[in-house]
């Protein structure tokens, strides 16, 4: 089985998702913030902005419940994710450890996905085990298993809008 996959949907979403009210969180893995500087980003963001399903409580907005069945995965959970122009995740793997504790389960085991909410706009990038992306059409998705590395950047003028969903075996 690949630790990479890729598809696509059509969109059943419109375009609520940019009304939700997104917030910038401080980033949890500081070791990477570290690296990062030291590799020569400075005075970008670290991050994006996002809206997650602990933030929604009941109100889970209905264009988001499809992305929970969407794959075969326990515990899911669903963040609406923006990021503004100068957010960047340089080359990292995600750590899901507090995900792994919640849920008691392992990296190994741990998959998480995004989907892109629009067409691909000039200055959006998005990069996965060496491989580029760009010029993706609302619906595109990509999941990756444990330890993927990848990137995420925002370098145009207007925000980028993905869903990220993460679940287990």
């Amino acid at each position: 089985m690949s630790n990479i996959k890729y598809g696509h949907v059509s969109p059943w979403w419109n375009d609520e998702f940019k009304t939700y009210p997104y917030q910038y969180r401080p980033l949890t893995n500081t070791w990477d913030a570290e690296r990062w500087r030291e590799e020569g980003y400075t005075n970008m963001n670290f991050n994006g902005e996002d809206y997650n399903t602990p933030d929604m409580g009941d109100e889970i907005p209905e264009i988001g419940k499809p992305f929970f069945t969407f794959f075969d995965w326990k515990d899911v959970g669903i963040v609406f994710y923006r990021m503004n122009t100068c957010d960047i995740l340089p080359l990292h793997s995600d750590h899901y450890t507090n995900y792994c504790k919640r849920f008691n389960t392992t990296r190994d085991k741990t998959w998480r996905a995004i989907f892109f909410l629009e067409d691909w706009k000039s200055g959006h990038y998005y990069e996965i085990d060496g491989t580029p992306w760009v010029a993706w059409k609302a619906g595109d998705w990509v999941a990756w298993k444990n330890d993927v590395v990848h990137f995420a950047a925002n370098i145009g003028t207007e925000p980028r809008y993905t869903m990220q969903v993460t679940g287990h075996e």
